[in-house]
């Protein structure tokens, strides 16, 4: 029987075929070797890699690594970044009322927009006269007028300066959508009567304020207080203020005050909420946030 696989096959292919057969053992020994030599360099490079790692280039690794543990931050800068800017003293405004008696009115802005005064201690200097002291709040961005009313010490005064101290810094967050959703007051009906038309005694400087004030926010709230200013000519000819026993969401209410000091005709009142929306206690329920950032 013909054998058909090596009559398929040149005289080339067999002395090939012929050759590997009688020299595989070889090869294989040579194939294996190779493989030792490749692992051993292998190995001896990385042995150098260590040795040039913990000994050759330690004094650079470990300046790499003191670097890279070195903080990059400024921390005095960001200190200065993150510090509240002073708070600014506008005008005072010295108010002349009945019996003797005087109000000051300072406007003071707080020019950051994510600070808040929590609270801090005021009084003015009258001459070489110190008033009593006072506490207050000024929210983020807000111009706040620091008041004292009443003030009477038998004689005019023509000056008085502002002087405060003990002042606590709070950040805040989104203060102003905050501010947007719960202060939401109307004020409507704006009336200054002098007191022959009020019917109050026509003998003593009696006048009366009334307005309507709306509460259009979600909120409700406990004693808010408000502002009056009385105005003429661009200046403040009048000021009082009044705390309203509570304000529900949605409820309109109508407020009258009763300010000792003659008003004459084409005064203008403005109507200004001061209620400190930081703090959860002015709200009915605690329903507040404070949008302190913890």
């Amino acid at each position: 029987m013909p054998n058909t696989i090596y009559d398929n096959l040149s005289d080339d292919e067999l002395k090939a075929g012929y050759w590997y057969v009688t020299h595989r053992v070889l090869l294989r020994k040579i194939f294996v070797f190779s493989l030792a030599i490749v692992s051993g360099g292998l190995l001896l490079y990385g042995v150098w890699g260590l040795i040039n790692f913990y000994l050759a280039e330690s004094a650079n690794r470990q300046a790499l690594e003191a670097d890279i543990a070195k903080s990059k931050l400024n921390y005095q800068l960001l200190a200065e970044i993150n510090k509240p800017l002073d708070l600014q003293i506008m005008k005072t405004e010295i108010i002349k009322g009945g019996g003797g008696a005087h109000d000051i009115v300072t406007s003071v802005v707080n020019p950051n927009s994510q600070w808040a005064v929590e609270s801090l201690d005021y009084y003015y200097l009258i001459g070489d006269e110190k008033t009593n002291v006072k506490t207050e709040y000024i929210l983020p961005g807000q111009s706040k007028l620091i008041l004292y009313l009443n003030y009477d010490d038998g004689a005019g005064i023509s000056s008085a300066q502002l002087m405060m101290e003990n002042i606590k810094w709070k950040k805040v967050a989104d203060f102003s959508a905050w501010q947007e959703k719960v202060m939401q007051f109307g004020f409507e009906n704006q009336v200054a009567l002098s007191s022959k038309k009020s019917g109050l005694s026509e003998q003593e400087m009696i006048s009366t304020i009334q307005f309507d004030v709306l509460n259009r926010s979600p909120y409700s709230f406990l004693e808010p207080r408000f502002i009056v200013l009385i105005g003429k000519a661009d200046k403040i000819v009048g000021v009082t203020q009044t705390v309203l026993p509570g304000l529900s969401s949605g409820e309109r209410r109508t407020e009258t005050v009763n300010l000792f000091q003659s008003i004459s005709g084409g005064a203008e009142l403005q109507i200004i909420p001061d209620i400190n929306i930081l703090d959860p206690s002015v709200f009915k329920g605690g329903s507040g946030s404070s949008g302190e950032l913890k």
